[in-house]
């Protein structure tokens, strides 16, 4: 559970550039839950697809990825462009106090922007694997398959939630930081 939620994550924040416009912001703006499923929504795919052709050499070649892994990139692919929009409005809020980068990443259009973050994803889920996490990624994506993509996309973000919720560390009592900047539920 815990690789899937750092797969995510990663590549949640990779998808936005999120390390980029939170070390510009000085107080990032949270997003949503649903800004969050929208996000999710949008990188999923991409995510699946990086990680299908990262652990290929590590599984069997006519395994789940390497027999199923393809339509399921597809299927979750169809739900992109719907979730584009309210991505993307996510994208630019998450420019935080930085008037600058909030007006460049307004200004890019969708044919510059969505390359970007898709490439940013890909990236991320590519450094992030190891051949020995691969089994667990393959079976994991497995598992939740039969679900609607947007029952995944779901899932995914209500682990990101629970990943950002602040955490006790030792006896210090620091809190841990999340990457993704997600709202305080009402």
């Amino acid at each position: 559970m815990a690789l899937i939620r750092k797969v995510m994550a990663t590549a949640a924040v990779g998808a936005l550039g999120l390390a980029e416009v939170a070390a510009a912001a000085q107080a990032p703006a949270c997003l949503s839950e649903r800004e969050v499923t929208s996000l999710v929504t949008y990188a999923l795919p991409v995510v699946i697809n990086g990680a299908i052709k990262t652990c290929r050499p590590a599984l069997a070649p006519d395994g789940w990825f390497a027999t199923q892994g393809p339509s399921l990139v597809q299927r979750y692919a169809a739900r992109k462009g719907a979730a584009w929009p309210e991505a993307k409005a996510a994208l630019i809020k998450l420019g935080g106090n930085d008037a600058r980068m909030k007006d460049m990443v307004a200004s890019l259009s969708d044919e510059a922007l969505q390359p970007f973050a898709e490439g940013m994803v890909a990236a991320l889920v590519t450094k992030g694997i190891k051949p020995g996490q691969c089994k667990a990624i393959e079976r994991a994506t497995r598992l939740l398959s039969p679900l609607p993509p947007e029952n995944t996309a779901e899932i995914v973000t209500f682990i990101l939630v629970l990943a950002a919720k602040p955490k006790v560390r030792g006896a210090v009592g620091a809190p841990q930081k999340s990457d993704l900047p997600i709202c305080p539920a009402a």
